[in-house]
């Protein structure tokens, strides 16, 4: 009896070490052994020194130990990129800063900008107005001094037929001045026959009263001769002081007429030249409102362009308020990123290598 139960218990014996190495083997090591190791490796430590058996290939302890040298590799590449995480998100940080600021002075700058194309767009539109104002008055400046050389022009032809007029005259005031000339000249014919008539009355006088009453007849003709050549003699002194009152009278019309003469020669030059000056302005005022024209139309482009600047600065305004707000919110990412990465560290942190 006794036998038989050494017989059973070396029988127990053998079944429980064969368990044992069949539990052992592939565990490659003690059970405690590996709980100890899978504890630590729990608790974070990737330090622990796991002990592998030589020509041991597929065992639970090998595995642990590639499990651990894998999480070793995985954790302190995880650590690196939280690192390089870390600092790409402050450096996003500083920039999306940075570029919130540039963008606010970008801002303030397009607002001044746009101001100052509107302003620029009303002095443009302020010089249109006023090139089409100049424009306007210059073509009416144009109309009256059309008219005004067209009137300088009858004035001058006016004033030409007023010189010949008084050219005409004043030939026909020294004909008249030679005529009375020549009436003066039988005038003194005349008042040369009177005197010889008075000069034969008086002898024929004479002779009357000589020839006593036989002659008295003939005295009474000679006295009536005589009187008739002294009537003729004052007739004829009264023409010639008429004639010459004429004549000084047609001295004074001629010299007033030759200085009338200069003077419509001269007033027809002036009017020439105001004519020609006439002319000129109205070449200037034409060339002037071509250039007025001109620049309403170079002032309405710029205008047209001043319009275009603006709604290009509201556009960029726009995209610069859109860009201020992805900055804005990149910064709050990367700060969310930051913390992140700080908990991750912390984590990460948790194991020891």
């Amino acid at each position: 009896m006794l036998l038989l139960l050494a017989f059973c218990l070396f029988l127990v014996a053998i079944a429980a070490y064969v368990v044992i190495r069949s539990v052992v083997r592939p565990l490659g090591g003690e059970p405690d052994e590996a709980a100890a190791v899978l504890r630590e490796i729990a608790q974070g430590n990737l330090s622990v020194h796991i002990a592998v058996r030589n020509g041991d290939t597929d065992s639970v302890m090998l595995n642990l130990q590639l499990m651990k040298q894998n999480l070793s590799s995985m954790v302190q590449q995880i650590s690196t990129a939280i690192e390089h995480v870390a600092s790409s998100s402050e450096e996003l940080s500083t920039v999306s800063s940075q570029t919130s600021e540039n963008l606010l002075l970008q801002g303030a700058e397009i607002e001044q900008a746009a101001t100052a194309v509107n302003e620029m767009t009303a002095a443009v539109d302020e010089v249109a107005r006023n090139a089409v104002s100049t424009s306007e008055a210059s073509k009416q400046s144009e109309h009256t001094a059309q008219n005004g050389k067209q009137q300088v022009q009858q004035t001058v032809v006016a004033i030409g037929d007023l010189s010949k007029g008084v050219t005409d005259t004043s030939d026909r005031i020294q004909q008249l001045a030679g005529r009375v000339q020549d009436i003066t000249k039988v005038l003194d014919v005349i008042r040369s026959i009177a005197e010889q008539t008075n000069l034969l009355a008086l002898n024929a006088a004479i002779e009357a009263a000589r020839a006593g009453d036989a002659g008295r007849g003939f005295a009474v003709v000679a006295d009536e001769v005589r009187a008739l050549a002294h009537r003729t003699q004052v007739s004829t002194q009264e023409i010639e002081q008429m004639i010459g009152n004429i004549r000084s009278d047609t001295d004074h019309a001629v010299n007033a007429m030759k200085g009338s003469s200069t003077l419509v020669t001269s007033t027809l030059e002036v009017a020439r030249k105001a004519g020609l000056a006439l002319e000129e302005i109205t070449l200037s005022i034409s060339q002037i409102n071509e250039r007025n024209l001109l620049i309403a139309s170079a002032t309405e482009e710029q205008a047209l362009v001043a319009r275009e600047v603006d709604r290009n600065l509201v556009s960029i305004r726009a995209s610069s308020d859109q860009v201020l707000n992805g900055a804005h919110h990149t910064n709050s990412a990367s700060h969310e990123l930051a913390r992140m990465a700080g908990e991750l560290s912390t984590v990460v942190s948790r194991f020891r290598i």
